[in-house]
């Protein structure tokens, strides 16, 4: 059940979480630019920033749906979500003078808190798949067995 859980279950809702987020900016991209102008971000990067990140979610949605660039998936998803955490980090030290949230979707009647405690979450499912010990117990009795 474990190595099902982490080399199944994490990913698929890793998946889902990114197809989800990515299509729904997608969907709505000028509204999503628009939010991205108001973050506390340098202006010339919030327009890069739209197209970047919807791309980088289907990115990795895409790289965990295949077992050779699972990996590669995972490894986007834990930067994805890193860089994701430590902005609601900064939102909640209060770093930042007026915090617009450009959150869709579900994800838009979560505080700041709950979308923390979530990512958080998130990370440590990564990284737990990503884990050298993963690694090991996650091979197919037939690769072991050659």
């Amino acid at each position: 059940m474990k190595r099902i859980m982490l080399t199944g279950v994490i990913p698929a809702l890793l998946i889902l979480l990114f197809a989800y987020t990515a299509t729904n900016k997608l969907a709505a991209l000028d509204d999503f630019t628009a939010s991205m102008y108001n973050q506390p971000i340098p202006h010339r990067l919030a327009y890069i920033l739209a197209r970047a990140i919807p791309i980088a979610e289907i990115l990795a949605a895409t790289c965990l749906l295949f077992g050779k660039t699972q990996k590669l998936g995972l490894y986007t998803s834990f930067i994805l979500l890193a860089l994701f955490t430590g902005y609601i980090g900064l939102i909640l030290l209060h770093v930042f003078k007026r915090i617009p949230c450009n959150c869709a979707g579900i994800f838009r009647h979560l505080t700041w808190q709950q979308h923390l405690c979530i990512n958080l979450l998130l990370l440590a499912l990564t990284g737990l798949a990503l884990s050298p010990q993963t690694k090991k117990h996650s091979q197919s009795p037939l690769k072991q067995s050659i």
